[in-house]
C-alpha cells in the first residue's frame, strides 16, 4: 500500500525543526533543564543531554487509586521508580527520590482514551458540524508526511496536558507506510502509551501481512515499550473476515469498524470495540454483553453533532460490564481534549436516561440511587479504558507493579475546593475539574507535566505550527 508522497505547501524545515527540537525535550534527548528556553528552531547539541531523574515521592496527596483492594487514601504517598509504581501508603519512605509536594492535590492514574482521530486535530474552526466533518475527509489525500507527524503531535499534546496518558490513534487517514511511521513517530516522541492503529484496506486494497509486521517491527525496535498496534476496518467489504483473520494470527488486541462488524456476530468478540452508541438498539446491546465487545463512549463529540447524549445507561441496564466502558476523544477538531467534561456528560446523561423525566421536583423527591456513580466515571476514565485495550495489567489504577501513569489535579484553584477526608473527592473532580487544573503528568514514570507546563514543549509554537499546517493544506486542496 506504500506509495510516495510529494512534499508541497509543507511546513518549512526551519518550523519542523523547531517543533521536533521541543518535542524531543520531552523524551530527554535535547537536553534542556526543566524551566529552561530553548530557542526556537534548533535542535540541542547532544553534549547537552543530562539523565532525567528515575525515582519519585508523591507525598501528602488525596489518592484516588482505582484499585478496588487499595481503595483511596485521605492523605498518601505514591513512590515510583524506574517507570515502576513501587508503593502507595499513607507515608513512604524513599531516601533516594526527588520528592514532589502533592499537598492540595488529588493524585490518581492518567486517563485513557479508545478512539481519538489525531490526524484530522489540525481542521480546528473547520469543521462546525457532522456534515462539515466528513465532507472534509477527502482532505486525506493532501496530506504531506510531515502533516501527519504535526497533526499527532498536536492532538497528543493537548490530551497529555489535559492528564490522558494513554490513547488509541484512528489513523484512518493514513495513505502509506510513510505516514504511519509518521504517526507513530509523534506518539514515541510525545512519550505517550498509544495504540496505533492501522487501516485494513485501503481503496480496496488490503493492507498485507508483511506491511503489519513491518510496522510490528519499527515498535519492537522503536516503541519503548508503550506502544502497540490496532486494526482499523471500515469499509473493509467483503475483505472483513479475511483481514479480522490476519489481526488476530498478529496478536491485535484492538479490531474495530465504528460498529458496522455488528453484522457479523458469529465472528465477532472481546478483542472489537464498538464505538459511539447512540442509536444502539436493545438487540445490539444484548449482543456486545453476550460477546464481551468492548466499548468507547464519545461524549463530547456525539452530543456536539446533534447524535444524542451517550447510552451510558442503556448498557449498564443492558448487562454490559463496566470493566468494558471506556470514553473516547473522537474528534477534538470539534471539541477539546476535556477528560472532566467527558466523564460528566457521562454521569449527567446516565441521569437523565435513569430519571427519564425532567420533572425537577419530581426527579429531588425520588432520592434516586443512581445507577452510574462518579466512582464509576472515573474508573470508565481510567482503569475500564485500560481493560477495552487490553492494557490492565499495566496501567489504569495505582497500584504497585503497574507502570507509573499517574497524574496531580490541584484543588486549590478557582473552581475547585481543597477537601476534608469527608469531602466526595471524585465528584468534584468531574463536576469541577478542568484540563488547566492538571498540574502534574507522568507516563511510564516519566516527567511529562510539571506545575501546569508540559516538559520541554513549546505549545504556543506548536500551535502555531499546527495553524500553518492547516493553512498549507486548505491552500492544496483549493479551500484557501
Amino acid at each position: 500500500m506504500t506509495r510516495r508522497v510529494k512534499v508541497r505547501d509543507s511546513l518549512t524545515r526551519r518550523q519542523m525543526l523547531g517543533t521536533l527540537g521541543a518535542a524531543a525535550a520531552a523524551v530527554g534527548v535535547s537536553g534542556v533543564a526543566q524551566g529552561q528556553t530553548q530557542t526556537q528552531g534548533q535542535v540541542p547539541a547532544p553534549t547537552a543531554r543530562r539523565t532525567p531523574p528515575r525515582e519519585f515521592l508523591l507525598r501528602g496527596g488525596r489518592v484516588l487509586t482505582v484499585d478496588p483492594t487499595l481503595g483511596d487514601l485521605p492523605v498518601g504517598d505514591v513512590h515510583i521508580r524506574d517507570g515502576v509504581i513501587v508503593a502507595v501508603a499513607p507515608r513512604v519512605t524513599a531516601p533516594g527520590a526527588r520528592v514532589i509536594d502533592a499537598t492540595g492535590m488529588l493524585v490518581l492514574p492518567g486517563f485513557v482514551d479508545t478512539h481519538f482521530h489525531m490526524w484530522n486535530t489540525i481542521w480546528r474552526g473547520m469543521a462546525n458540524d457532522a456534515s462539515e466533518y466528513f465532507g472534509f475527509q477527502r482532505l486525506a489525500a493532501n496530506y504531506t508526511v510531515d502533516d501527519h507527524y504535526l497533526a499527532v503531535l498536536y492532538a497528543g499534546a493537548e490530551a497529555l496536558s489535559a492528564g490522558f496518558t494513554t490513547t488509541h490513534n484512528w489513523a484512518h487517514g493514513v495513505r502509506s507506510y510513510a505516514d504511519l511511521e509518521a504517526e507513530m513517530r509523534a506518539l514515541t516522541t510525545l512519550g505517550l502509551r498509544a495504540r496505533q492503529g492501522y487501516v485494513g484496506v485501503v481503496n480496496r486494497v488490503a493492507t498485507s501481512a508483511d506491511d503489519l509486521r513491518r510496522a510490528l517491527a519499527w515498535i519492537a525496535t522503536n516503541g519503548q515499550g508503550r506502544l502497540s498496534l490496532s486494526m482499523l476496518l471500515d469499509g473493509a467489504g467483503d475483505q472483513f473476515a479475511s483481514q479480522v483473520k490476519v489481526a488476530r494470527e498478529l496478536g491485535l488486541k484492538t479490531i474495530t469498524d465504528h460498529g458496522g462488524f455488528m453484522a457479523f456476530p458469529d465472528l465477532i468478540g472481546p478483542d472489537f470495540l464498538y464505538t459511539h452508541g447512540t442509536a444502539l438498539t436493545a438487540e445490539q446491546v444484548a449482543l456486545i454483553a453476550r460477546r464481551g465487545i468492548k466499548v468507547g463512549l464519545c461524549p463530547g463529540t456525539d452530543p456536539m453533532i446533534g447524535a444524542g447524549l451517550p447510552p451510558i445507561d442503556r448498557l449498564i441496564t443492558g448487562g454490559v460490564p463496566l470493566a468494558n466502558i471506556s470514553m473516547t476523544l473522537d474528534v477534538t477538531a470539534q471539541t477539546p481534549a476535556d477528560p472532566f467534561a467527558m466523564l460528566r456528560t457521562l454521569v449527567n446523561a446516565g441521569r437523565i436516561q435513569q430519571a427519564g423525566s425532567g420533572d425537577l421536583q419530581g426527579i429531588a423527591r425520588a432520592n434516586t440511587a443512581w445507577r452510574f456513580t462518579y466512582d464509576d466515571a472515573l474508573r470508565v476514565g481510567t482503569l475500564s479504558g485500560a481493560n477495552v485495550l487490553g492494557l490492565a495489567d499495566l496501567t489504569g489504577s495505582l497500584t504497585p507493579g503497574k507502570r507509573a501513569d499517574v497524574i496531580m489535579v490541584r484543588t486549590s484553584d478557582p473552581n475547585m475546593l481543597p477537601l476534608g477526608p469527608s469531602g466526595n473527592a471524585a465528584m468534584q473532580l468531574i463536576q469541577h475539574g478542568l484540563p488547566s487544573n492538571v498540574d502534574t503528568v507522568f507516563v511510564d514514570g516519566v516527567l511529562r507535566k510539571r506545575a501546569g507546563r508540559l516538559v520541554g514543549i513549546d505549545q504556543a509554537k506548536l500551535a502555531a505550527d499546527a495553524a500553518a499546517a492547516q493553512l498549507a493544506l486548505r491552500r492544496r486542496a483549493g479551500l484557501a
